[in-house]
């Protein structure tokens, strides 16, 4: 008996793979199926929490500034509801020059297009009103920009402002 207590028991069996592979797989696959229960879990309960904070709440700011134009709206000089009946009966062009849609005659956007001279649309010529002389012709066009074209007519450069040739 005083041999076998000095001899520690040892195991010298081969390890059961396949169970350690099945064990690992099943905790893994376990982990997974926890972590997207406990996501969908977290997602539902704060969405209500969010919808009983933020949805059901009356947003009372909101709803006053809609009083304050609604009534505005219906207690001026001429009521909305007035106005858009007479837009509806009238149409746009009853309601005066004022309003009216007119071209733009501003050259402004197309100065400094020295690069890519070209000429300027007739439509589009105004006179400027940068108290330089118009030319005699009546182009539209300050003496000082003027150019010459081949046929002898005066045009004025895309940069000048206006264009207009001579007839």
């Amino acid at each position: 008996m005083q041999e076998d207590e000095g001899k520690m028991a040892t195991d010298k069996s081969e390890p059961r793979i396949g169970l350690i592979v099945k064990v690992g797989i099943l905790s893994i696959v376990t982990l997974g199926v926890l972590r997207v229960a406990f996501d969908t879990y977290f997602d539902h309960v704060a969405r209500a929490e969010q919808q009983r904070k933020i949805g059901e709440a009356k947003p009372d700011g909101l709803l006053n500034l809609r009083a304050d134009e609604k009534q505005r709206l219906s207690s001026g000089p001429m009521p909305i509801d007035k106005a858009m009946a007479d837009l509806a009966a009238r149409g746009r062009l009853g309601l005066g020059p004022e309003v009216m849609p007119k071209p733009s005659r501003d050259m402004a956007p197309l100065q400094g297009w020295v690069k890519m001279p070209a000429e300027v649309p007739s439509a589009m010529m105004a006179a400027t009103d940068g108290g330089a002389e118009l030319s005699a012709e009546g182009g539209g066009a300050p003496v000082a920009n003027q150019a010459h074209d081949t046929e002898g007519g005066i045009r004025a450069r895309v940069d000048a402002g206006a264009t207009k040739k001579k007839p």
